[in-house]
């Protein structure tokens, strides 16, 4: 309950803090959105000054808090301070004009309100229905899940049960015996352990913040586009645009049903077949929803902040408000340990806009200080978390690299064919769509063209798949001009009969894939307990979760364990606990060497001389010998040996824990 408390809090902290950020320039609903995000900002970054001397502990928490609560006092009464205008020739009173923002917050219910809940709480219904049958799902001693968070979960698991119960801070990677730095960015699973620190259940930990996230998310792109466009019927287009997008991929299943009839049934039966998700037919290109915002927490985290700063920046760029501009740069600098893509993306879009900027106002001095009030705080807050981890990680060649053509590079389609199979009718419509947009959003769609380009020449990890995430900016704003160009020409077709059937022909050709991904991925959460029937994945068998609640209470939160590196480890993921190595599918594509763990694992578990030779310098604390251990080393596990050498401390249903020091 204290960690639910703890989020709570910095929830409504920062919708305070949105009331006077915004005061007078937004309507509440948007406050109430951008306040939200300031909460889980604060929440992620508060607790950092006193966890790097202190460790990931209460204490920590608590002076982050009081941090950020006084944080909060005093840009309210600099809020206040500036705004003591005069009237009738006296000056307002300083706690008039502190109490303003709070009185005036809620302005009336409009029609374009109405419209953002409209949007926003249907995909809310569904993301929560994901959420609740993707996470965790206890039946019968185990663990279940769907598809899309049938990998990416368990690292994620790993990260916050490790930074809860370890408390080291920075935290380290336990998937590496915890003597590896963790570079990842880090902060959108330590919002999760900050609740799991403070007593709330491991599958609540997870979800609760996504939820929040996720409202975020939907709202930041519903009021990104919005700023864009204005009008609220060519906002809901762009928004269902972004959300269920899909390609042409649905074509390659319907083309199938001539030989099968039931080769239509795969999308929702068969293990990462969708309509967008086909690698057998080069098709890459995933659905927001499914593949990233669900499995991928970084993205999400990241995501949800850097929305919020793009439509700051943009008010602040296109709509006068040039106060904005420094509040967008706090917000920019904050981003990298949130999430790394998110932070290059918004550098990206605000390189394209300063250039703009400045050849409109013909480089005023006004416009170049204006940037400056975003630059700096931009630079100076994010500079310390690139150089603490983010260069360190990036040093290696798999990382930074020239390929030119993406994921298509090796696999022989055209360019053109592959971005129009991939992304749709949409791509098609680029062209025609930036040429008929106003002056104004030219220079809008410019950073979004940048990211493309830089997207499509640089690869920034080891894994040449991760660049969709800088992609997928690129079609938010895309998503945005191209519903711009579908409603000039719905207009222009007053009078012609059918255009409404056409009208929605089209919609249904851009979502369709989208929205038979999402289905997909429902299916794949369903199980009937009862008849021991659905289509869920097992994720941690009883025995394995068993082990790992007696491991929880009886073993050191430091201690580390010599097991198998199997992506779906449970002592990793529900304990908390270091193991020798974990998964290369983590580890390799946060560039961590871990071959040579790797190979003297395996020579551990089959040789007592290597094993006796090396458990001191691997730092072993016990040994676990389960389903995994038998099946990867077969008649060649020293399992013998252990139990005649060490102590046998826990021996359940086939799973053999040894103690070795």
């Amino acid at each position: 309950m204290g960690g639910v408390l703890l989020l709570v809090f910095y929830i409504i902290l920062g919708i305070f803090c949105g009331a006077y950020l915004f005061a007078g320039e937004e309507s509440w609903l948007r406050k109430l959105w951008l306040g939200g995000v300031t909460g889980m900002m604060f929440m992620m970054w508060s607790h950092v000054p006193f966890s790097f001397f202190l460790g990931f502990t209460a204490l920590s928490h608590l002076l982050g808090a009081l941090l950020a609560t006084v944080t909060v006092a005093l840009l309210c009464c600099l809020k206040a301070r500036l705004t003591m205008k005069t009237a009738g020739g006296l000056p307002k009173k300083f706690g008039k004009a502190l109490a303003e923002p709070v009185a005036k917050y809620f302005t009336k219910f409009s029609k374009k309100d109405a419209a953002v809940l409209a949007a926003v709480v249907p995909f809310m219904v569904v993301a929560i229905a994901l959420l609740a049958s993707h996470t965790l799902n206890y039946d019968d001693g185990s663990y279940w899940t769907g598809q899309c968070t049938f990998g990416d979960m368990n690292m994620h698991l790993g990260f916050i049960t490790s930074i809860a119960r370890q408390q080291m801070f920075p935290p380290t990677y336990s998937l590496m015996g915890g003597v590896e730095p963790l570079n990842y960015p880090f902060l959108c699973d330590t919002v999760s352990s900050s609740l799991l620190l403070f007593g709330t259940s491991l599958k609540l930990s997870y979800m609760l913040p996504m939820i929040f996230a996720f409202l975020f998310v939907f709202m930041g792109v519903w009021y990104l586009a919005e700023a864009i466009l204005v009008k609220t019927g060519r906002t809901a287009l762009a928004y269902v645009f972004f959300l269920l997008d899909g390609g042409l991929g649905l074509f390659y299943f319907l083309d199938g049903t001539k030989t099968d009839p039931k080769h239509f049934t795969r999308i929702f039966t068969a293990f990462y077949e969708t309509p967008t998700n086909l690698t057998s037919e080069n098709v890459r290109w995933t659905n927001v929803i499914a593949d990233m915002l669900l499995p991928q927490r970084a993205t999400l985290f990241g995501w949800m902040c850097l929305f919020a700063t793009l439509f700051v920046l943009y008010r602040a760029v296109f709509n006068e408000k040039r106060h904005y501009f420094l509040i967008a740069g706090v917000m920019a600098g904050l981003l990298p340990m949130i999430h790394t893509h998110s932070y290059f993306a918004a550098g990206m879009i605000a390189f394209a806009w300063i250039v703009a900027s400045c050849i409109r106002d013909k480089f005023r001095a006004k416009t170049v200080t204006a940037w400056l009030w975003f630059g700096i705080p931009a630079v100076a807050i994010s500079l310390p978390q690139l150089l603490i981890w983010t260069f360190n990680a990036v040093g290696g060649e798999s990382f930074v690299r020239f390929v030119f053509n993406w994921s298509n590079s090796q696999a022989g389609d055209s360019w053109i064919w592959f971005w129009v199979k991939n992304v749709g009718i949409a791509f098609l419509l680029i062209p025609t769509a930036f040429i008929s947009a106003e002056n104004h959003k030219k220079l809008a769609y410019s950073g979004a063209f940048l990211i493309f380009t830089v997207a499509e020449l640089i690869v920034f990890q080891p894994n040449l798949y991760d660049n969709i995430k800088l992609f997928f900016v690129w079609y938010l704003f895309v998503a945005i001009m191209v519903a711009d160009l579908c409603a000039k020409i719905y207009e222009r077709m007053k009078g012609i009969r059918g255009r409404s059937i056409i009208a929605g022909i089209l919609v249904v050709l851009m979502t369709v894939s989208g929205a038979l991904t999402i289905a997909r991925e429902f299916v794949s959460g369903l199980r009937d307990k009862e008849k021991d029937k659905g289509y869920a994945y097992q994720l941690y068998n009883a025995r394995n979760v068993s082990a790992a609640e007696w491991i929880e209470e009886n073993t050191e939160p430091t201690a580390t364990f010599l097991c198998t590196n199997n992506h779906n480890n449970a002592i990793a993921s529900l304990t908390g606990r270091n193991i020798y190595v974990g998964a290369g599918t983590f580890l390799y594509f946060h560039g961590v060497n871990y071959r040579e763990r790797e190979s003297l694992m395996t020579k551990m578990f089959t040789n007592a001389a290597d094993f006796e030779n090396n458990k001191e310098a691997a730092n072993i604390d016990y040994v676990y010998v389960g389903d995994y251990e038998r099946g990867k080393f077969g008649g060649s596990l020293i399992d013998s040996y252990f139990r005649e050498n060490y102590e046998c401390v826990y021996n359940k249903d086939g799973v053999e824990i040894f103690k070795i020091r």
